[in-house]
């Protein structure tokens, strides 16, 4: 009986929590209403990011990801999806995922840092810039960290998702 105890102990596995990146935004049907002007251009990430598992920052310079946090769809889509709903929602129009015609604008961001610190924060360096026609209009640089509001890593999600939100109001009120 021991024995059939201890091998049962041994095989557990951790089940893997998934997490969802959305915006807090409305979800109900109706017309769109476009941002004359503008529409979502590329979202890159540093290749360190773009991955399944949550990042943290465990020494100076070193990342380890989870291997049982994990996000639930690919992260590049997330943040991208992330971005234009929730620029779409603090622009008060809806941001096209692209340009429907030559004389838009296009907003581009670049994620160089998405993780947790060694510290307890959530890191996130940005760059944005729109775009127009092939030439630079506007440039900026978003970096920030976040507390988080407790251990683990669903706060590292909170965190990271509050400072994605943060970007894109800052994006939202340039072009606003």
């Amino acid at each position: 009986a021991l024995t059939l105890l201890l091998a049962a102990c041994a095989g557990q596995v951790a089940e893997p929590e998934y997490y969802l990146l959305r915006g807090e935004v409305d979800t109900d049907s109706r017309p769109l209403d476009p941002l004359a002007g503008y529409a979502m251009g590329s979202v890159n990430l540093a290749p360190y990011i773009d991955q399944p598992g949550l990042l943290l920052e465990t020494a100076e310079g070193q990342i380890r990801p989870a291997r049982n946090h994990l996000w639930v769809e690919p992260i590049f889509e997330s943040i991208r999806i992330f971005l234009l709903q929730q620029i779409s929602h603090d622009a008060g129009k809806d941001l096209l995922p692209s340009s429907v015609d030559a004389e838009s604008a296009r907003i581009n961001v670049r994620i160089d840092q998405l993780h947790g610190t060694k510290n307890g924060s959530a890191l996130l360096v940005a760059y944005w810039w729109i775009d127009r026609g092939g030439k630079l209009e506007q440039g900026y640089k978003f970096s920030r960290t976040r507390e988080l509001d407790a251990d683990g890593y669903a706060a590292l999600a909170r965190a990271q998702k509050a400072l994605l939100t943060e970007l894109s109001t800052e994006i939202a009120a340039t072009i606003r």
